[in-house]
């Protein structure tokens, strides 16, 4: 339940930076495919720092890392998606 509510406000904001006119140039953000690329959004940039704050990494640590673990994260998933990728 806890996962759906995140990958829906995850999809709303993907489907908001879609609507700037990447669309055409990014299948993986055309609203047939957005549910998919949600998830593997959620699984490649959230679910890894999650993991890590359960498992009882210090909070200082893991906020250290938040900036540069998104960073290259989303560089390498917005790469995937100019790749055709993301299916």
């Amino acid at each position: 339940m806890a996962r759906q509510r995140a990958e829906e406000t995850v999809r709303r904001v993907l489907g908001e930076a879609a609507q700037t006119g990447e669309r055409d140039t990014l299948p993986a953000f055309n609203p047939e495919q957005l549910a998919a690329t949600t998830h593997l959004f959620v699984d490649l940039v959230v679910i890894p720092l999650v993991l890590r704050a359960l498992f009882g990494e210090k909070r200082k640590s893991l906020q250290a890392e938040i900036e540069p673990h998104v960073a290259r994260s989303v560089a390498f998933f917005l790469a995937a998606c100019r790749n055709g990728g993301v299916d």
